[in-house]
């Protein structure tokens, strides 16, 4: 995996985008010169007109890659992939406008843009679909061996088989000698003699360790594969690396201690968040006025009770606030007074409260605890009181969800669906320790780009 700012990217995604950042980029310039040739003018290049193209791809890729583009269902299914294009490039088009229009110095006709669209859209399409048909895709993956044959390494080679971006190909996996072997054709580890050699043998780049480490872990081989310049991971760095989470089966105090991470940010990035909290919210605010006021209507006319529904949630370091949302359920929904976590095809949830939730329409007046300072446009999910002091008891380290401000969107609701029960927040405050520990401004404006994918490819909406 390649790290970015904190985060870490599949070498599978990050090439794909690079690639289609070049296929647009030569488009435009294609496009301009077709452009030019039709109506017999010479094609010139200076700064304004640089700046112009680069635009393009600089617009294009985030887009595609908020709509879902480089996701993995995406990448190994042509038909996922052409949906989110064809979605992507209608974004596209419609900022590049907007870009266009607010800045009319820019030399980028109009002609130009759509003939880039249709030629860089059907450029990076076929661009793909010769990835998808001819490349090997374990051409950008580590050759990895696998120590240990027990339940954690089925689950380890099971998660890294179904994601095509992973970046591993597992070689090898060794049983150690206390493990109870489900993983097949497995090699005993007293049939080595060498595991250095053996591993060198596969021309392992990685070695992971599944499961617990115990005394039957070869400790002095694994040192000398370290020296050799083979890289030794446990497993809570392989799910934290290639999956975006953090394993709570295997964190112990000590690792959150001692990790490179968990700081919460440097000083100017505390400061940036704040201000981008402000623009980004003023900003949703002013673009989603008409929205707003329609749901507002729609609520209103459509059920008894107030249009907008307060809720007690747990914020930083633990201090309560009110939240605000638009009122998605029956005015009685917990009329015996005890809270209880939203179900799927909720009786309680009104028609038009069903469409605001399933587009999360539901969630834009938070802006104003955003606004207020109590949330953060990204960031873990605030949970109520009654559910918190429960979770506290049943799931370790659930109270450090709380050292950030919670947000409207967060690495969580991305990567998993709704939270229903204590076993999904057990699962979601995987994705938030992740997000904590390694949490930068990249990792922020990557979240915000992939709501726009939760929003218009909604999973697990209740």
């Amino acid at each position: 995996m390649v790290r970015i700012f904190r985060h870490y990217v599949s070498p599978v995604k990050l090439t794909i985008a690079l690639v289609d950042f070049g296929v647009v980029l030569a488009s435009v310039f294609l496009a301009e010169l077709i452009r030019y040739e039709m109506i017999g003018l010479q094609s010139f290049l200076e700064s304004q007109s640089l700046i112009a193209n680069l635009l393009v791809p600089c617009v294009v890729i985030p887009i595609l890659l908020g709509v879902g583009g480089y996701e993995a269902e995406a990448i190994s299914d042509m038909r996922v992939f052409f949906l989110r294009l064809m979605v992507g490039l209608l974004g596209s088009g419609l900022a590049l406008s907007a870009f266009l229009y607010m800045l009319p110095m820019l030399p980028l006709w109009r002609s130009i843009l759509l003939m880039t669209i249709l030629l860089g859209g059907l450029l990076v399409f076929v661009t793909h679909w010769l990835f998808l048909k001819f490349t090997d895709r374990n051409f950008l993956s580590r050759r990895v061996v696998v120590l240990g044959a027990g339940a954690s390494a089925l689950e380890l080679m099971q998660l890294s088989g179904r994601a095509a971006d992973a970046g591993l190909t597992i070689v090898a996996t060794i049983a150690l000698p206390e493990d109870t072997v489900v993983v097949k054709d497995s090699v005993p580890i007293e049939e080595i003699g060498n595991l250095e050699q053996f591993i060198h043998m596969y021309q392992a780049e990685l070695v992971i360790i599944a499961g617990d480490i115990t005394k039957s872990l070869p400790v002095e081989a694994l040192i000398a594969c370290k020296l050799a310049g083979v890289e030794v991971q446990d497993r809570l760095a392989f799910f934290e690396q290639v999956r975006g989470y953090v394993d709570l089966a295997s964190v112990k105090a000590e690792w959150i201690i001692f990790s490179d991470g968990f700081k919460g940010g440097s000083g100017w990035e505390r400061a940036l968040k704040r201000v981008s909290d402000i623009v980004v919210s003023l900003s949703a605010l002013i673009l989603f006025m008409p929205i707003i006021l329609l749901a507002a209507l729609a609520v209103k006319v459509t059920s008894k009770g107030p249009i907008f529904y307060r809720q007690e949630r747990v914020g930083l370091n633990g201090a309560c606030f009110n939240l605000l949302k638009f009122r998605s359920m029956k005015v009685d929904a917990e009329k015996d007074g005890v809270p209880e976590f939203a179900q799927k095809a909720d009786p309680r949830v009104t028609p038009v409260g069903s469409f605001l939730r399933r587009t999360r329409i539901d969630e834009l007046p938070q802006v104003m605890s955003v606004l207020k300072g109590d949330m953060s446009f990204v960031g873990p999910r605030p949970e109520r009181p009654f559910f918190v002091s429960q979770l506290e008891k049943e799931i370790p380290f659930f109270k450090e969800r709380h050292c950030l401000k919670p947000g409207i969107t967060g690495w969580a609701q991305i990567q998993y669906p709704y939270g229903a029960s204590f076993e999904d927040s057990k699962r979601k405050l995987e994705y938030d320790l992740y997000y904590i520990k390694n949490y930068s401004i990249f990792l922020d404006l990557l979240i915000i780009l992939q709501t726009i994918r939760v929003i218009l490819f909604p999973v697990g909406v209740r």
